[in-house]
């Protein structure tokens, strides 16, 4: 099986209820017919759409329903995940590990520590073409535009577990001078205590790890950066930006169907503002279990655990 996705469970997809019915048709063995599928279709397994029961069977769908529910079968989700290389484990190790000797017994430091991130939201965004649909008597030959490069606005981020600070917005590609505008924006917004005992994250894209971003970011943390030594490659599944806050913001961001990029900050505004302490509380618990979990696993891919 590839690294890049995990197959929680029987995978059973129409082709196996398919599979299911003609064994059950042709001989009514239904117990004996379940096990050879489970059998034979323990790791192969179709996609939803790879093929239609009415056409394969002549039967109906509800009629596919009923047999899959009669078997006591269930459809079964493969969580995708971000592919980990050979090396990526013993560093997802070394920083759980400190993670936990650092954060596991003196859990008030996460109040002041600060994972960051920045994403792009695209105007375009909030059209799903597969879920929209116009009811009428013709065909109204409706279509709907999109520019080959649509309006974007960048947002970047740093969350705690007590606040979140940002949106801090930005529309083109960032370089180590932008970067610093918006690093500085973030100090800024900080208080007295943050600055002498708080811990600050970054990944290791160029424009965060260049020597003048560096030598600015340490004056002001010293020697508590999160950032290309210590934070690992390939691993939104132990940020709580990429985890959490922006599947979260992204849901509110469309909800009205915005049109210009204006109307698309303002949800980003008030879809960071929604989010309660409370609910950042319990982010951080998570992110304290997928360490723990990370841990668990030598370093490997957990989110089946969760």
């Amino acid at each position: 099986m590839a690294r890049g996705s995990i197959l929680l469970k029987v995978a059973v997809s129409e082709l196996v209820i398919i599979k299911l019915i003609h064994k059950f048709v042709e001989d009514s063995q239904i117990a004996s017919s379940i096990q050879s599928l489970m059998e034979e279709n323990w790791t192969d397994y179709a996609t939803p759409g790879d093929c239609t029961p009415r056409q394969e069977t002549g039967l109906s769908y509800s009629t596919c329903q009923k047999a899959a529910k009669k078997a006591k079968l269930k459809a079964y989700r493969i969580t995708v995940v971000q592919e980990l290389k050979p090396l990526d484990t013993p560093k997802r190790m070394a920083y759980c590990e400190w993670f936990m000797n650092l954060f596991g017994e003196d859990d008030e430091l996460l109040d002041v520590t600060w994972y960051s991130d920045e994403a792009w939201f695209h105007l375009s965004g909030y059209v799903n073409s597969q879920n929209t649909r116009i009811w009428a008597t013709e065909h109204p030959q409706e279509i709907h535009e999109v520019p080959l490069h649509s309006e974007k606005t960048g947002v970047w981020c740093a969350i705690s577990r007590r606040r979140i600070i940002g949106p801090i917005f930005f529309h083109k590609t960032l370089n180590t001078a932008r970067y610093l505008e918006i690093f500085n924006e973030f100090v800024d917004q900080r208080d007295d205590y943050e600055l002498r005992n708080g811990y600050f994250q970054q990944d290791g894209a160029t424009c965060h790890t260049s020597n003048e971003s560096m030598t600015e970011i340490k004056s002001f943390f010293d020697d508590r950066i999160i950032s290309k030594a210590l934070w690992l490659p390939r691993s939104p599944d132990l940020s709580p930006p990429d985890f959490f806050l922006w599947g979260a913001l992204k849901g509110k961001a469309y909800a009205n169907k915005p049109r210009i990029i204006h109307e698309l900050e303002n949800n980003v505004r008030r879809g960071i503002a929604a989010i309660c302490e409370d609910v950042l509380q319990a982010t951080f618990a998570n992110m304290k279990r997928r360490v723990q979990l990370c841990l668990d696993s030598g370093g490997e891919h957990f989110q089946h655990l969760l």
